[in-house]
């Protein structure tokens, strides 16, 4: 077997066939491949599609995380390249068109972590646009996102693969672990893949990074390691001083002003540091996604103290 693509998958029943269907229509006809859907439980139709779709389906509802869920397909698999991607991935014929070099170049050089930032659907708000669209274009990115990641088994074995601690931020963890051990990551922006479930609204934009940031608080080093958790606390900290500040009256002429200044300057540092190469018109509309993006990371915070349980991610996550 050459390849081994590792979905986990909890009530995908929307689209994992498709997932599938894409993965055997833009496969290249040169590799053997398996697909293993890795099940977290799903209480819809995701092993029943799965299996009919030709999946090889893992039960894996024992399991408390995505990461360990990963890492679970990857004990069934049997290909020396490994793929992970999201149950609402699809691929492209741009992706066919260039991944035999991606891979000829993992085989050849294996101490390497790949893959390419989604793009989302066309028929996405203009909002999440300008936010998704100009991430899919990252050449430098310091990690390789999890939903669509491709490294080989020997790379993976190395550094034991996904922190099963982690319940998100996981793939953050994994890349850190991976250079630590010299390896590289090579973003490929010309694998172009779908990400179908991307949140098409700010309020489920906000749902998602409240799950997504909770791995952000799991011990102190997260936290250090994290800029956006650290940033977080500062936005937390802006908002306390101007609650404060309109609490006591005497102070408010210089509290409120200041946290205001200071919410403002956490939001466009931010959208400069990462849509500046779009243009001005990215970097202010994307600072008011950060605004909302800083809120749920802080509601993340507060979610993480108060929920220690794992919490599954189903769709709209």
């Amino acid at each position: 077997m050459d390849i081994s693509i590792v979905i986990p998958a909890y009530n995908e029943e929307e689209y994992i066939k498709q997932t599938i269907d894409s993965i055997n229509r833009w496969m290249p006809k040169s590799y053997l491949y398996e697909v293993i859907v890795v099940n977290h439980g799903s209480t819809d139709l995701t092993e029943q599609l799965a299996s009919e779709a030709g999946a090889k389906v893992i039960n894996g509802e024992a399991m408390k995380t995505i990461a360990a869920l990963r890492n679970l397909g990857v004990e069934h698999s049997s290909g020396e390249i490994l793929f992970f991607i999201d149950a609402d991935i699809t691929f492209s014929q741009l992706w066919s068109e260039n991944i035999e070099k991606v891979v000829r170049d993992l085989v050849d050089n294996p101490n390497q972590i790949c893959g390419s930032l989604p793009k989302i659907p066309e028929d996405s708000s203009k909002l999440m646009k300008f936010w998704f669209d100009p991430k899919a274009l990252e050449e430098k990115p310091k990690y390789i996102g999890s939903c669509h990641l491709l490294t080989s088994k020997k790379l993976f074995q190395e550094i034991g693969g996904f922190p099963a601690n982690m319940e998100t931020a996981e793939e953050f963890t994994f890349c850190v672990n991976a250079t630590k051990q010299g390896a590289k990551l090579s973003a490929c922006s010309n694998l172009v893949v779908i990400h179908h479930g991307t949140p098409n609204t700010l309020f489920s934009f906000a749902k998602r990074e409240v799950w997504h940031g909770r791995g952000d608080w799991t011990n102190l080093s997260s936290i250090l390691s994290s800029k956006v958790a650290i940033l977080t606390l500062f936005f937390l900290s802006a908002h306390l001083l101007l609650i404060f500040g309109g609490l006591l009256s005497p102070f408010g002429n210089v509290l409120i002003p200041l946290s205001i200044v200071s919410i403002l300057i956490i939001c466009l540092f931010s959208s400069f540091m990462k849509f500046s190469k779009q243009g001005l018109v990215h970097v202010l509309i994307n600072s008011l996604t950060f605004y909302i993006y800083f809120l749920a990371r802080g509601l993340s915070l507060f979610s993480s103290i108060f929920s220690r349980k794992y919490k599954k991610r189903s769709r709209g996550v």
